[in-house]
């Protein structure tokens, strides 16, 4: 006889800070969840880091270390199930007398789980730009916050690509912070020339009394350092090349998995600088689907892995508000009618 299916309280999809941070909440009360080590097949976006920084008590960590303690320690709880399957559906089923449906999740082979919640931790993939050997320098050259990295290469040069955007002035001013007398200044890389509009002008005005160096020449490719040497070769039209120790830039980013996230009816917003999200309509990370929820880079522009930590155990709590208040609904329920 088929032993049948588990129901859990909560399906979570996505295994980085967020997911892991969920399932820790959720096991902390006794609550059984899965959780979806490659929800999408996207990967971590800080896989290629070697260290995590700005995050308490686990500065200089290494992420693929971050993520085997969490996870050993969410083990021994024994309420989570780490499951290892791509999630290419995911389906809501509707309750009976008005009462709350559930989740479904659909692996590749066509396994699938379900739970009473959902939380989408896939988090987010960059599109880069059309430069040769941008890929090859990112992350680990190529830095998108200066919270998260820069500080270990600030006795050298840095620089700012991709300003034509006058959003770019903040990250230069960023950047700044990091100049040090064996840096020299930094520079700005305008992919060709600066636009001659009110935004842009003010932005190079900045970025000027700064002090930093503007090159408005075409990028033709960005080449990494060889070991044990760190940095980036900036190489512009003309054969210029400028030796720096890191660049800091933004590239868009678009949702993982967006396909079955749409599918599922659940809102989403698009910020033409920061990227793909999805709305939250809470403090909880409740989305517009109830039952829905979203934690880490995913519902946010502000992609760091402390702000990941802190939505998933938000999201846990959201999650389980909603259990325990369905679950009394049914006691008093049963009170009445007994």
């Amino acid at each position: 006889m088929t032993a049948p299916a588990t129901q859990y309280d909560a399906l979570v999809l996505g295994s980085g800070p967020a997911g892991l941070s969920i399932a820790l909440g959720l096991s902390r009360v006794r609550r059984r969840a899965a959780i979806f080590t490659k929800p999408n097949g996207a990967g971590f976006r800080n896989e290629g880091a070697a260290e995590m920084h700005n995050v308490i008590s686990r500065d200089r960590t290494p992420p693929a270390e971050f993520r085997s303690v969490a996870t050993k320690q969410i083990r021994n709880y024994g309420t989570v199930d780490f499951i290892e399957a791509e999630i290419v559906d995911i389906q809501q089923t509707t309750g009976e007398n008005g009462a709350p449906g559930t989740f479904e999740v659909v692996a590749e082979n066509g396994r699938s789980w379900t739970g009473r919640k959902l939380a989408l931790a896939m988090g987010s993939v960059e599109v880069f730009p059309d430069i040769e050997g941008y890929r090859e320098n990112w992350p680990h050259n190529i830095f998108q916050c200066f919270f998260c990295d820069g500080y270990e290469r600030s006795h050298l040069p840095g620089g700012v690509l991709g300003f034509p955007n006058p959003a770019y002035a903040h990250l230069a001013q960023m950047l700044n912070l990091l100049v040090t007398p064996s840096s020299g200044p930094a520079t700005v890389f305008s992919d060709g020339p600066v636009p001659d509009n009110e935004a842009m002008q003010a932005a190079l005005e900045k970025v000027r009394a700064l002090n930093f160096n503007v090159e408005t020449g075409k990028i033709i490719r960005l080449v990494p350092a060889v070991e044990p040497d760190v940095g980036v070769t900036v190489v512009v039209e003309g054969g210029k090349e400028y030796k720096l120790g890191y660049l800091g830039h933004k590239p868009y980013t678009v949702l993982a998995g967006k396909d079955v996230i749409t599918k599922l009816g659940v809102e989403t917003e698009d910020n033409p600088v920061m990227g793909e999200s999805i709305k939250t309509v809470d403090p909880l990370g409740s989305t517009n689907i109830k039952g829905v929820f979203v934690a880490g880079d995913a519902g946010t522009p502000m992609k760091a892995v402390a702000n990941a930590c802190g939505s998933g155990a938000t999201v846990a709590a959201g999650i389980v508000q909603q259990l325990i208040t369905e679950d009394m609904e049914v006691v008093l329920a049963s009170k009445k009618s007994s």
